[in-house]
């Protein structure tokens, strides 16, 4: 079964659509897998389309990475605002491993350092936003997390030391309208212990695809230490350790 997409080369993380099938016979097809199809591999004038095969994906997924990271700059010229992607052998159980390894092309792509950490940090968000909300795990009634049912606590985990020699908890400055405005990505990835002992639910970086391989060791550490902080304060400080 053959997928084809369409991507932008905006900033914006809505940016993957599916497609119906597009010509490739003039194109130039860029291969990231070991399976060389018989493509007219053209000299045509086409957008340059990358190709992967997705079956056995989960043992593929880091060595058709690795050829992505390692996408050659005469490449990179050949492409305008968009580009294109053709997968192999789809199936639903790969989905997201899909997903990844294509915003992982964008991210090469991307001319601009920032554009990528920006990028990178936005999906991450999303992607939590998404497991919390869905799979309800902080699992708030009349304001009170699961894990606080029983404390005069409307905040959950949203609130920090007042100061560094305080012992006073305050709610952090940032949480208006029962909402986080700082966009706070180590925020996002904390889950109390309470949800790590009844629900087995921790996020680490290896969990989410794209921290994981686009930030070095230092810029993970700079994320876990930067809780309570704005997505503007924690991008210059990636900044400056990439």
């Amino acid at each position: 079964m053959l997928e084809y997409y369409s991507v932008n080369l905006r900033k914006e993380i809505n940016d993957i659509e599916k497609v119906n099938k597009f010509d490739y016979d003039y194109s130039k097809v860029y291969f990231l897998s070991d399976i060389n199809y018989e493509f007219d591999n053209g000299k045509g004038d086409e957008k340059l389309v990358f190709a992967f095969d997705c079956s056995n994906l989960l043992n593929k997924k880091n060595k058709i990475f690795n050829k992505i990271k390692h996408i050659n700059k005469k490449v990179k010229k050949e492409i305008g605002t968009s580009f294109r992607v053709i997968v192999f052998n789809s199936s639903e159980e790969y989905k997201k491993d899909v997903v990844d390894l294509i915003r992982a092309i964008k991210i090469v792509l991307l001319k601009s350092k920032f554009d990528k950490y920006e990028y990178i940090y936005d999906v991450a968000c999303d992607y939590l936003d998404n497991e919390f909300i869905c799979k309800n795990i902080c699992d708030f009634k009349n304001d009170k997390c699961f894990a606080k049912r029983d404390f005069n606590c409307t905040c959950g985990c949203c609130r920090h030391f007042k100061h560094f020699f305080s012992n006073k908890l305050v709610q952090c400055e940032y949480l208006i309208d029962k909402h986080c405005s700082a966009k706070c990505l180590p925020c996002k990835m904390f889950t109390c212990d309470e949800i790590i002992k009844r629900k087995n639910i921790k996020y680490r970086f290896k969990d989410i695809f794209l921290l994981d391989k686009f930030f070095n060791p230092i810029q993970k550490v700079v994320i876990l230490m930067n809780c309570f902080n704005t997505k503007e304060t924690i991008l210059k400080s990636l900044m400056m350790f990439g």
